[in-house]
């Protein structure tokens, strides 16, 4: 029998976890009525949220029903497709990786992983995708009727998204992203893209491009607000607090191109503004700020109370967060999602990724830099070594902390908490110090410090 579109894929449940947790998370997806008695309770819940997160609050909603009741297509991507190419084709787009930050948050991250390694995926690979691979065995992931993933950056999302493609019988599509940014290689980029969306209108029922110019046109309208609240958290104290800043990645990662966005970073410019007119700043008595490159632990984690509350420390910004790629032309929509999947300061030579990370130490006034070292990400962790000499040889002390974001069993939040501590304490050496010291300082501890971390 043809299996409804929209509805959770059949499989067998894996063993470990709170079965009864999964049972009634399956229930909740795939119930209308989970969608409506939301929507009620947003309005009481209403006064308790921000505007800006019940804005994504909403928009969320709203996709997570027309996902998993069939309402529009679901399209999975990995993580830096542009997203404005599926909205725009009239689908919604499911990032798996995105997903398992989500599932970590609501305390399946750790069953998804055990149910995936259980199925025979290596514990090498990036839990992210381990996670994902678990969701979907667990029958808590919406049907896709395509996959499209790029070539670049990340070697496990390709092969893990290929295998959900397997599993749901669906077509997959592969964006071949040239190393080289050269007008050639976006040309060919484009020609893949249009190629790509012409093939999917065709295979999946309720696609069209004519949604593509005014997805882009979203965008862009996001885009404006978006470099307005960049240009609020150069303020001094920072005004929004980092780890929340992080749990919206996932935002920004999967919503460009959707009708929700440009309202969700409007309420967040003005909410920034607000906090700065007001003095309400989450580190009220800032001494010290930090960029975050990749991502966080998506469970529950005292790293980043520790930080704010104990040590007055600031994330004031995050990798994730740089908006890298130029405005669209929303006609020429291919050659503008070409541009913005070539303009990733992570594909090509490690001196792009150098580059934006100096540039956002000296537009957000940076103290040092803490790099998440993601159980299995290989694109981020392998420029641990020269973003750490690149920074130190400049006066910025640099961090790896070595973590999982999805599986809480991995945490080590005691050793985190240490090393963290320690970093703190050569940040508040720093500032002792003249400027001409400094950096003799920061790598004589900083050789300490790999010495310690090497050890564990």
């Amino acid at each position: 029998m043809k299996e409804k579109k929209g509805t959770i894929r059949s499989g067998p449940l894996s063993p470990g976890g709170n079965v009864r947790g999964l049972q009634l998370a399956r229930m909740f997806l795939t119930n209308n009525l989970t969608y409506f008695l939301a929507r009620l309770a947003l309005r009481p819940l209403g006064r308790r949220l921000r505007p800006y997160q019940e804005a994504a609050v909403q928009g969320i909603l709203a996709e997570l029903h027309a996902a998993y009741s069939g309402e529009k297509p679901v399209i999975f991507a990995s993580a830096f497709v542009p997203t404005e190419l599926i909205y725009g084709l009239g689908a919604i787009p499911v990032l798996p990786e995105v997903w398992s930050g989500f599932a970590a948050a609501a305390g399946f991250g750790a069953p998804a992983v055990t149910a995936s390694e259980a199925a025979g995926y290596s514990q090498d690979l990036c839990s992210f995708h381990r996670c994902s691979l678990g969701l979907e065995n667990l029958e808590l992931l919406p049907k896709p009727a395509a996959v499209i993933v790029s070539s670049h950056l990340c070697d496990g999302g390709r092969r893990s998204l290929y295998r959900h493609s397997r599993s749901f019988g669906c077509p997959f599509y592969v964006l071949d992203v040239p190393y080289a940014a050269t007008p050639d290689g976006a040309a060919w980029l484009a020609h893949q893209i249009e190629r790509t969306a012409r093939d999917l209108v065709l295979k999946v029922p309720g696609l069209s491009l004519a949604g593509l110019p005014g997805a882009l046109a979203a965008a862009n309208r996001a885009r404006t607000e978006y470099l307005a609240v960049c240009r609020l958290r150069r303020e001094r104290p920072a005004p929004w607090a980092g780890s929340e800043a992080l749990n919206y990645v996932a935002v920004f990662l999967s919503g460009w191109g959707s009708s929700w966005l440009p309202e969700f970073y409007a309420q967040l410019r003005c909410h920034l503004e607000e906090a700065i007119r007001r003095r309400a700043f989450p580190v009220p008595q800032e001494r010290h700020r930090l960029l975050w490159l990749n991502l966080r632990p998506y469970y529950a984690t005292p790293i980043f109370t520790y930080l704010e509350k104990e040590c007055n420390t600031s994330t004031a910004f995050e990798e994730y967060s740089h908006l890298y790629w130029p405005a669209h032309t929303p006609e020429a929509w291919a050659e503008s999602l070409a541009a913005k999947l070539v303009a990733h300061f992570g594909w090509g030579p490690i001196e792009r990724r150098l580059a934006t990370v100096w540039s956002l130490v000296q537009e957000y006034g940076i103290d040092g830099v803490v790099q998440f070292n993601q159980w299995g990400c290989r694109q981020s962790n392998g420029g641990g070594r020269f973003l750490a000499d690149f920074l130190r040889a400049r006066g910025i002390p640099f961090l790896e902390l070595a973590g999982d974001g999805v599986d809480g069993r991995s945490s080590g939040a005691a050793q985190q908490l240490t090393r963290i501590a320690a970093f703190v304490e050569l940040l508040e050496a720093r500032n002792t110090l003249p400027p001409g010291r400094r950096i003799e300082a920061i790598t004589r501890q900083n050789e300490v410090h790999d010495h310690a971390g090497s050890r564990h």
